[in-house]
């Protein structure tokens, strides 16, 4: 039925709509409903109840993105991001990217008014982040949190680098002494034991 009227009882009747305007109506309420990459929020299910979108509490407000995302597959006015493509604290890395990697999806900004407040529109391949876009387009920029910290500054760890630790030389001299000592040894407690063995067999023999 394209539309008409139900009638139900004398007094009351139901109006229906065309079945193109029913869809119509529901995709704009869905539309207006489902919250965007970037909005606050406090559990998963704010973001989408299908499951499909994740709250970042570790961020300030709370983040809707999406976890693990692959380059160019994030909703429109999105981007995917790949945070930490190398190890923190460690310039030697034998993945790229690195095994530490983590992607989200971002809201795309062209200015710091399109961002909440505590965020600022940023190009995350910057300092402090120095994070990787996975998207095709390199030049996008993203409403970010600014960390406290500068992760770009933090000295490479002893155990990150190339070369092995210094190991003083092995003194030759003093082995061979040692070594000459212990010989000695072994062999007196060698001749002690086989002399006493000697004796018991003489006594045997008797």
């Amino acid at each position: 039925m394209r539309g008409g009227t139900v009638h139900v009882s004398r007094d009351r009747e139901i109006r229906l709509l065309p079945r193109g305007l029913y869809a119509l109506v529901f995709a704009f309420c869905a539309a207006g409903c489902t919250p965007s990459i970037g909005d606050k929020c406090t559990l998963s299910t704010d973001c989408s109840l299908r499951g499909d979108r994740l709250c970042d509490t570790s961020q300030p407000g709370g983040y809707c993105t999406i976890f693990n995302c692959a380059g160019n597959s994030c909703p429109d006015y999105a981007t995917c991001v790949l945070f930490h493509p190398s190890i923190q604290g460690c310039g030697y890395d034998d993945r790229s990217p690195s095994r530490t990697g983590r992607s989200f999806c971002m809201a795309s900004c062209s200015g710091n008014s399109e961002c909440r407040g505590g965020y600022t529109c940023e190009d995350p391949l910057a300092a402090p982040w120095n994070a990787m876009i996975l998207d095709n387009n390199q030049v996008k920029r993203v409403c970010i949190a600014v960390p406290g910290a500068r992760v770009d500054d933090t000295p490479d760890a002893a155990v990150c680098q190339t070369a092995g630790p210094a190991v003083p030389p092995i003194d030759a001299a003093t082995r061979t002494v040692d070594a000459g000592v212990d010989a000695a040894v072994d062999a007196g407690s060698d001749a002690g034991v086989d002399g006493g063995n000697d004796v018991d067999a003489g006594a045997d023999a008797r």
